[in-house]
């Protein structure tokens, strides 16, 4: 259980940062790094792939 609050915690932080980096990008006019979308992409993309896949009931 404390693994899933460990990936939730991971994920919603870094969800937080890319949101506010990408307005900041757009405020100051600056482009988003790629590096930066290149790592909190699959980052995000696996908390909620699992996550869903663990909220899904095990079909036989």
């Amino acid at each position: 259980m404390k693994n899933i609050q460990t990936r939730k915690t991971i994920a919603l932080a870094m969800t937080a940062a890319y949101i506010l980096f990408t307005g900041y990008c757009l405020v100051t006019g600056k482009n988003i790094p790629v590096e930066f979308t290149a790592i909190v992409g699959p980052v995000i993309g696996y908390y909620f792939g699992k996550s869903t896949a663990l909220e899904m009931p095990e079909q036989k």
